[in-house]
């Protein structure tokens, strides 16, 4: 039996980004995962950190990416530092190409109201997407780049955090398993695992697409896994200039000429495999776009399951239990949220409270209904 401040469950990126933030703050902690250290959505994942290109409206979900967007560039900084590996953080903005009336219509809505909040969206003419971004040979309508938002190498980050994890002290507590809470009078005592107890009076549930399934469960935690199917190519650096989206597919170009194609959002439970169906989705919707990937090789293929809430906002803050905190649900924000969700929960459990108001994501919020 071993005692901790603070028992992690789940050694994805939220997960091992509150350890390692608590850790800074001399808090004994311990992460279970109970396969590799990043081993399911966050590695699985492009790395597009989008803060304004793929949100519809000026709500709280909006102004969290926005503060999650401001504070991302000296957590990597810091992380890049402790771990001494590069991570690929690269500022150049994703294009959105509108190939309908419609998307163009939506997108330019979307390009208003962000402009009122002075955030900046630029909208292109066919020829200047063209001009711009070479590779891009398909029909469209025009282009909306959004300067600000950028892309890292999610592979990468994952093995830096898990690095500076290391080296603050966090205990990493890999192929291990959550059997189940000890809870008495309402109160967390412990988490139970295939490896013994471990004694704790905090845990925070950072278990993904699985965070509904912990015993006994404290509340009805409304989260499903949501399959993304993922390609990858190998092709000549630069053949993309930053990140380019539609609708149908986008493609992600790295550092070293890999460029990584995605992607579906499928419901299908915990199935978490390639189908020739959603193959062929990508590619359809990656050859409205370009024909640059045509002469490019094919080098692998995967697929993950993000986590989605039924509201697709994330659940963040406490229980009715004592000491058992959430920080689950992200779905397509992850990457981009895990430093701000580990600074305002390391808050709300250290402190009692955040900067940021927490209520629109807490577990018991009224728009989060079980499915």
């Amino acid at each position: 039996m071993k005692s901790f401040d603070v028992v992690v469950l789940g050694g994805g990126i939220i997960g091992c980004a509150i350890a390692e933030e608590l850790a800074r703050r001399q808090q004994r902690v311990a992460v279970v995962e109970r396969g590799a250290i990043g081993g399911e959505a966050s590695s699985a994942a492009a790395g597009i950190l989008s803060a304004q290109m793929d949100l519809p409206r000026p709500d709280v979900m909006f102004d969290l990416c926005q503060a999650a967007r401001r504070l991302y560039p000296a957590w990597v900084k810091h992380l890049e530092r402790r771990s001494g590996i590069d991570v690929g953080l690269a500022i150049e903005g994703i294009l959105y190409l509108a190939l309908t009336s419609q998307d163009e219509r939506r997108m330019a809505s979307r390009m208003r109201w962000q402009r009122a909040k002075a955030v900046p969206v630029e909208r292109w003419s066919e020829a200047e997407v063209r001009r711009r971004e070479p590779s891009v040979d398909g029909r469209l309508r025009c282009g909306f780049f959004f300067p600000a938002e950028a892309q890292v190498d999610n592979v990468r980050l994952m093995e830096a955090l898990q690095r500076t994890c290391q080296r603050d002290g966090v205990t990493l507590l890999e192929e291990t398993s959550v059997q189940r809470l000890r809870i008495q009078r309402r109160a967390l005592q412990g988490v139970e695992t295939d490896r013994g107890l471990l004694r704790a009076p905090v845990a925070i549930n950072c278990l993904g697409s699985w965070a509904s399934l912990v015993e006994p469960p404290p509340i009805k935690l409304p989260v499903v896994p949501a399959r993304g199917q993922m390609l990858a190519f190998q092709g000549p650096r630069g053949l993309f200039r930053r990140a380019v989206m539609s609708e149908q597919a986008y493609v992600v170009q790295r550092r070293d000429g890999r460029l990584i194609v995605g992607s579906t959002v499928e419901f299908v439970g915990f199935r978490k495999h390639l189908t020739l169906e959603g193959i062929r989705a990508i590619l359809g919707g990656l050859r409205r776009m370009t024909s640059a990937l045509d002469r490019c090789a094919f080098v692998d293929a995967w697929a993950g399951l993000r986590p989605c809430s039924t509201d697709t906002r994330p659940i963040i803050g406490q229980t009715a239990i004592g000491g058992l905190y959430l920080a689950a649900g992200h779905f397509r924000h992850g990457i981009l949220l895990a430093p701000i969700t580990a600074v305002l929960l390391s808050d709300v459990i250290l402190h009692g409270r955040s900067p940021l108001d927490l209520s629109p994501f807490s577990p018991g919020r009224s728009t989060l209904k079980s499915t």
